[in-house]
């Protein structure tokens, strides 16, 4: 996880031709990006340990810098075949800052972050890896 924490900032770097407001605090978090979207986000506590609930900070938004929809987000180990036992729920903020709660990996290894968005009618899924020892 100090590894990918590391790398923000030059994701950040890339990423910010968007001007999409990726500040979530601490300097630290992911962004992940498609042709159309951009999330930034960060667990919440910091570090996610293996059976203990956490939370997600995200902020979600266009790449042409609106403010998207969070639909949904999800967790499965894709090597396992199973996914979290539990369903996070998700409390909107403003301009495009979300909270989704409730989230568990209840197992080392890797887990695939299945994050859902929308503007309009178009509705996309991101994802990204998080290795959990």
């Amino acid at each position: 996880m100090k590894i990918l924490a590391a790398l923000f900032p030059i994701l950040l770097a890339t990423t910010a031709r968007a001007n999409c407001p990726l500040d979530l605090g601490h300097g630290t978090g992911w962004v992940i990006y498609s042709s159309h979207y951009l999330v930034a986000f960060r667990p919440e506590p910091m570090r996610i340990e293996v059976g203990q609930p956490f939370s997600l900070l995200l902020n979600v938004c266009t790449k042409s810098n609106s403010p998207a929809e969070l639909v949904a987000v999800d967790a499965q180990m894709p090597d396992h075949r199973h996914g979290m036992n539990y369903r996070p729920s998700i409390v909107a903020g403003t301009d495009g800052r979300y909270r989704a709660e409730g989230l568990v990996f209840h197992m080392p290894g890797r887990w695939e972050l299945s994050i859902d968005v929308r503007a309009g009618e178009e509705t996309e899924r991101l994802s990204h890896d998080i290795i959990l020892k």
